[in-house]
C-alpha cells in the first residue's frame, strides 16, 4: 500500500503545475506550426541533385528516370576512363553501367562515340541523348583495334591511312622493320600488326597476302602494290618447302563448328585455355557464322588471331538457331539468356510482345517493336529462325 501511495503521488499535478501545463501545452503548438512554416526551405531545383549526390556517395545510384537523366545534369566524359557512378549519374542502371565497365575491364576500347551504342542495354535514346557529351580521349582514339575486321578502324584512321599510305621505290615487305612500315605512312599500331601478321604467316609471298592483314586497306594495297617486290629465300616456311627442295603435303583447314577438342588443338595458336573458350563461346552463339567472331573470344590476342585464321574455315550453314516464333516459353529463355548477343531486357520485351502479337517474319520487325537496335538485329540475324505463323499447330 506504502508503494501505491508513493506512484500515485508521482503522477499526481498541484494545482500550480496544472495551471502551468495548460499554458505551455498551448505554446508548443504555437512554437511547433511557426517552425514548420517558416523553417521550411523553399523549393530548390539543386536540391534533388544534392541528394543523388549524397546517394552516390553513399554507394547508392539514382534512378535512371531520376533529374540524373535530366538535359541539365549530364556532363562531358569518356567511356574510357568514366566510372561506374559517373555512368550512373548519366542515368545509365546499374546493370547497363556495370556492364559497360566490365566490357572496358575486358580490354575492350572506345575508339569513337558510336562504340558505346554497341554496349548491351544502352538504348538509341540513350545513345543520342548523350552523344553531344562524348569526348574520346586521344591515346583510346587513335588506337586501332588489330585483330578486327577493316571496318572497326575508327574513321578518322581509315580516312588517314588512305591519304597517306604511298611508296617512292621498290620495297619488300619481309625487309621492313616498324619504322619502314611507318615510312610508308603506316601508324606505328597497323606497323606492329603488320609485323606480328607477318610472323604468323612465315613471311609474305604475295601483295595478295600482304593485303590480307586487316591494318592494310584496300586502297592502301593498291598504292604500294606496284612498288612491291619479293625477293628469294623469303618464302614462308608453311608453304610447302623446307628449304631442301622437299614439299610438304598440304595442311587441311579445320572446320571450327564441327571440330572437337583435339581437332582445335592441332590449330597453331591455340593452346589448352583457348580450345575451352572456343568451345563455350560456339556453344554460346550457337555456332560461328563468320570468321570475324573468332575475335570477341575472350584471350584472342592479335597475334594468335591472325595466325589462326589462316588454318581455318567456317561452315555457317550448321550453326543452331533460335525459334523466335514457336519455342516453348522456357526453352526460348534460356537460348536466349545464354546467347552473348542478347541481355535480360530485351528477353523480357521480346517474350511479353510475342504473347501479344504472336510472332515476327523477320529482324526488321524486331527493329520497329523497339525489341532490338539496328546493331543487335545484325549479329542476331543469323541465329534467328522466323516460321511462318500460320503453319503452328
Amino acid at each position: 500500500m506504502e508503494i501505491a501511495k508513493k506512484i500515485k503521488a508521482f503522477f499526481t499535478l498541484t494545482s500550480s503545475e496544472g495551471r502551468g501545463v495548460l499554458v505551455l501545452v498551448p505554446l508548443l503548438a504555437i512554437a511547433g506550426v511557426l517552425i514548420h512554416g517558416l523553417g521550411r526551405p523553399e523549393s530548390d531545383p539543386g536540391f534533388l541533385s544534392e541528394a543523388d549526390s549524397i546517394e552516390l556517395s553513399a554507394g547508392r545510384f539514382p534512378d535512371p528516370g531520376s533529374t540524373a537523366t535530366r538535359e541539365d545534369s549530364l556532363f562531358f566524359f569518356d567511356p574510357n576512363t568514366a566510372t561506374l557512378e559517373e555512368f550512373c549519374a548519366l542515368g545509365f542502371e546499374l546493370r547497363t553501367a556495370a556492364g559497360i565497365v566490365k566490357y572496358r575491364n575486358a580490354g575492350k576500347v572506345f575508339e569513337v562515340p558510336e562504340d558505346l551504342a554497341m554496349c548491351y542495354g544502352v538504348t538509341l535514346q540513350q545513345y543520342l541523348s548523350l552523344e553531344p557529351y562524348i569526348k574520346i580521349g586521344e591515346p583510346y582514339r587513335r588506337k586501332i583495334r588489330t585483330g578486327r575486321p577493316d571496318s572497326r578502324i575508327g574513321a578518322s584512321e581509315r580516312k588517314e591511312t588512305r591519304r597517306t599510305v604511298g611508296a617512292k621505290s621498290p620495297f619488300d615487305p619481309n625487309e621492313l622493320d616498324a619504322e619502314g612500315f611507318m615510312a610508308l605512312g603506316f601508324t606505328a599500331a597497323q606497323a606492329g600488326t603488320i609485323l606480328s601478321y607477318r610472323t604468323s604467316v612465315g613471311g609474305f609471298t604475295t601483295a595478295e597476302q600482304f593485303g590480307r592483314c586487316y591494318a592494310v586497306t584496300a586502297e592502301a594495297l593498291a598504292n604500294l602494290e606496284p612498288y612491291m617486290v619479293f625477293k628469294s629465300g623469303t618464302a614462308p616456311a608453311h608453304d610447302g618447302s623446307d628449304g631442301s627442295g622437299t614439299v610438304d603435303a598440304p595442311v587441311l583447314a579445320v572446320e571450327i563448328n564441327s571440330a572437337d577438342s583435339a581437332a582445335l588443338r592441332s590449330v597453331s595458336g591455340i593452346g589448352e585455355v583457348l580450345v575451352v573458350r572456343i568451345m563455350e563461346y560456339r556453344s554460346r552463339l550457337g555456332g560461328f557464322h563468320s570468321l570475324e567472331q573468332l575475335a570477341e573470344v575472350r584471350g584472342m590476342t592479335a597475334a594468335n588471331y591472325e595466325r589462326i585464321i589462316e588454318q581455318i574455315t567456317v561452315d555457317s550453314c550448321i550453326i543452331s538457331k533460335i525459334d523466335i516464333n514457336f519455342a516453348a516459353h522456357k526453352d526460348l529463355v534460356a537460348l536466349l539468356e545464354k546467347h552473348p548477343y542478347t541481355h535480360a531486357r530485351m528477353t523480357r520485351k521480346l517474350l511479353s510482345v510475342r504473347q501479344l502479337k504472336g510472332g515476327w517474319s523477320n529482324t526488321q520487325e524486331l527493329v520497329e517493336d523497339k525489341i532490338l537496335t539496328q546493331d543487335e538485329a545484325r549479329k542476331l540475324a543469323p541465329y534467328l529462325l522466323f516460321k511462318p505463323l500460320q503453319t503452328k499447330e
